[in-house]
């Protein structure tokens, strides 16, 4: 496999490759094998490679170490060191071709340590700021808006887990992504101002100086209408403006709140799950902001996440009567279900919801045993991640509930039945 992957690829990212192949293998590899039994291979040729002259091996290099990360997460911490030496070389490589290869080991690192809940990853990563950090930036002002697109991307990730050691790059971070924002690639501005969350996320307090512009133009991206990119832009838009949110705190935000959450409801009215989303993901974050206080909105809220939940994922599937086999089948009258974007939107709702509750308190009651209803039929669910999401919110209902009736407090000894 590894040779392939030093194949070029067409100029499409949608366009499928030998090379691509070749890594989606590695990829299935390094998932369905104890990872002392796949990385170790790895990592022996992406050495070799590295030394190569052509740059093709050294982009085969770097795309085979970012794609089996997934299944080495726990293998390989204790070598990051080594692997983050590997990177930084294939990021300051001469060749753009195998400096976008390396700046995916950045982003796939961040989502494998979400994929896994092993944040510790992440953070083992941003460790090395000092060596990742001028590199990936310089990236960003690439004359190959592809390079800029992928170190973009790295960049974001790399920021949510570096906590005060963010202070240093702040100021000239913000203007370079701002400017992005502004004026960059439109596939590149939905990232960029990812990573704005992101930076206000580490940075706190100290983001307050990059706070009121920021607010103003993420305001802005979320009254955008248009097409797919336009509303992707909206939809990161909502999402980041609940970071921000929580970053600076409840009383500076709290100008913004009614215009912010406003925008966000309209969002939720727009036929765009993408939208949808954010939406959601914004009310259970202000929701855990602002507690009871939030509790004026859930009766736009409420309705719009019910509709979500009630959505109908299945379908018939028709053939031709005239063919026997289908004819014959025993389950030829039963439904055909299939994963699509809602199973996504049905999991987040849910999320949401929970928090929700548990935010709002005593003020979700009225709406208790309807929502109650549809995530006990999501329990079902064809979609394990909808089922956990699901499950969760259950329990986070059980727990708001155990919360609202003030128990006494449990003490040794005491029979649990009277």
């Amino acid at each position: 496999m590894m040779p392939i992957t030093a194949q070029e690829d067409p100029g499409d990212d949608d366009d499928d490759s030998p090379s691509r192949v070749a890594l989606r293998v590695l990829n299935v590899l390094s998932t369905s094998f104890p990872p002392q039994q796949v990385f170790p291979a790895v990592i022996a040729h992406v050495l070799q490679y590295m030394q190569n002259t052509d740059p093709m091996f050294r982009k085969g290099a770097m795309l085979s170490l970012a794609i089996t990360i997934e299944g080495s997460v726990d293998y390989i911490r204790p070598q990051i060191g080594d692997i983050v030496t590997l990177v930084c070389a294939g990021l300051s490589d001469s060749d753009s071709v195998v400096r976008r290869a390396a700046s995916t080991y950045c982003k796939k690192v961040g989502y494998c340590a979400k994929l896994v809940n092993v944040d510790e990853l992440d953070e083992e990563v941003a460790k090395y700021h000092e060596k990742l950090m001028p590199l990936i930036f310089s990236m960003t002002s690439d004359s190959n808006p592809a390079i800029v697109k992928y170190a973009t991307n790295a960049l974001d990730c790399i920021l949510e887990s570096m906590g005060d050691a963010i202070l240093g790059y702040l100021p000239q971070l913000m203007e370079r992504l701002v400017a992005l924002l502004e004026s960059g690639p439109a596939d590149v501005k939905p990232i960029a101002l990812s990573a704005i969350g992101s930076a206000a996320h580490s940075s706190s307090e100290a983001f307050a100086p990059y706070f009121g512009e920021v607010v103003a133009r993420i305001k802005q991206a979320m009254s955008l209408m248009g097409e797919d990119d336009v509303l992707a832009l909206r939809g990161v838009a909502t999402d980041t403006i609940s970071t921000v949110a929580e970053a600076a705190g409840k009383e500076a935000f709290r100008p913004h709140l009614d215009e912010c959450t406003h925008l966000a409801l309209q969002g939720m009215e727009v036929d765009s799950t993408t939208l949808r989303e954010s939406a959601y993901c914004y009310v259970g974050v202000m929701s855990r902001v602002y507690e009871g206080e939030f509790a004026k909105y859930l009766s736009f809220i409420v309705p719009q996440i019910l509709k979500t939940l009630r959505m109908d994922e299945t379908m018939p599937f028709e053939y031709e009567e005239a063919d026997p086999d289908m004819a014959d089948d025993d389950e030829d009258e039963l439904p055909f279900s299939f994963n699509t974007a809602i199973s996504d939107e049905k999991e987040v709702a849910a999320d949401a919801v929970g928090q929700l509750f548990a935010s709002t308190s005593t003020a979700f009651l009225p709406y208790v045993e309807e929502v109650a209803a549809e995530l006990v039929k999501l329990l079902s669910h064809f979609s394990d991640t909808a089922r956990k999401a699901a499950t969760v919110a259950l329990f986070t209902f059980i727990r708001t509930f155990n919360k609202i009736a003030s128990p006494e407090p449990w003490m040794p000894g005491v029979p649990l039945v009277s």
